[in-house]
């Protein structure tokens, strides 16, 4: 019991030097942003060869316009419409290395 007593005591002495200027302590607040670059999207899956039937971010996607036949897996494109994960009707797609956009139905439509 005596020890701990005394080890409360000098605890309490070491600590009370610390305490003995008044100031509150305040976190310090970092305001430091990361800017990351922007993503980029590929076709990543063209079943069969030249159909028009893409994965693309995972999702399935049927080509609604002949434009797109001829894209190929690994092309980067971007979003102009619709939903990246499938969920919508219609997304319209840009094919950044053809320079043209593409209509497809979401989800799979006919496959």
């Amino acid at each position: 019991m005596f020890k701990a007593i005394s080890a409360f005591a000098l605890g309490s002495l070491l600590c009370g030097a610390a305490l003995a200027d008044g100031m509150e302590y305040q976190p310090r607040r970092s305001y430091q942003r990361f800017y990351l670059p922007a993503e980029r999207h590929v076709i990543e899956v063209v079943q069969p060869p030249y159909s028009g039937n893409f994965i693309i971010n995972g999702a399935r996607f049927t080509a609604l316009t002949p434009a797109c036949f001829a894209w190929v897996a690994g092309e980067r494109i971007r979003l102009l419409a619709g939903d990246w994960n499938g969920r919508c009707v219609v997304a319209l797609f840009y094919n950044l290395s053809r320079r043209n956009t593409c209509e497809m139905w979401c989800g799979g439509g006919r496959w």
